[in-house]
């Protein structure tokens, strides 16, 4: 039973869920809200695992390993922003929001920056012409790189027109195709597991 009753809950959601979709009234809108809710405990109870781990985690760094200090360093940051939060609130004005925007937005926009390094680097050493598909993407990739800069409007006028294009018309076709076939694979996925094929989420 310890399956078997999981299975069931999955199947009888999974076509309250589906109906919803399919049938108005205020049943189902009742359901909807039963959902939404489930969804925010579920998101409530995943942020209580994520921060258990965390601390987890840096404790064992803390006990054992000789990089202790970056994990010190870590937990003090959190247990003050947790206490500023507390006691202080989180508004506009308060010393929490001071932290985040001049202590936490500049680290990510300096992180951020450096990823964008990394993907140039990695660009260069793949945007090599070895067939005609492979030189269309290095094309393409010069005039979308050059319509986000101030240096490609001044080369020629028509770059930012031209990289808006190709974002709004191949890029985007491409995109929905692959999201059209992720759709299709997560009905799919959601369909095995209502009628009890798949069976990984109960460790089977």
């Amino acid at each position: 039973m310890k399956k078997e009753i999981p299975l069931l809950i999955g199947f009888f959601a999974t076509i309250g869920w589906y109906l919803e979709f399919f049938m108005a009234g205020t049943f189902f809108e009742n359901w909807k809200m039963f959902f939404t809710n489930g969804f925010k405990t579920v998101t409530i109870v995943g942020l209580l695992v994520g921060a258990f781990s965390v601390l987890r985690i840096n404790f064992k760094r803390i006990k054992y390993n000789n990089d202790r200090w970056f994990s010190v360093y870590q937990l003090s940051l959190i247990g003050f922003m947790i206490l500023l939060g507390v006691t202080r609130g989180v508004n506009p004005g308060t010393p929490f929001d001071a932290m985040f925007t001049f202590g936490f937005v500049p680290l990510d926009a300096t992180v951020f920056s450096l990823l964008a390094f990394y993907v140039a680097s990695a660009s260069y050493r793949s945007f090599r012409i070895k067939s005609i598909e492979s030189a269309f993407l290095l094309v393409a990739a010069i005039f979308i790189m050059l319509s986000k800069i101030p240096l490609g409007e001044a080369m020629w006028s028509k770059i930012p027109v031209i990289g808006e294009w190709i974002m709004d018309g191949p890029t985007s076709a491409g995109k929905r195709a692959i999201l059209f076939g992720a759709y299709l694979g997560g009905l799919t996925m959601m369909i095995r597991i209502a009628f009890g094929l798949e069976r990984s989420h109960i460790s089977e």
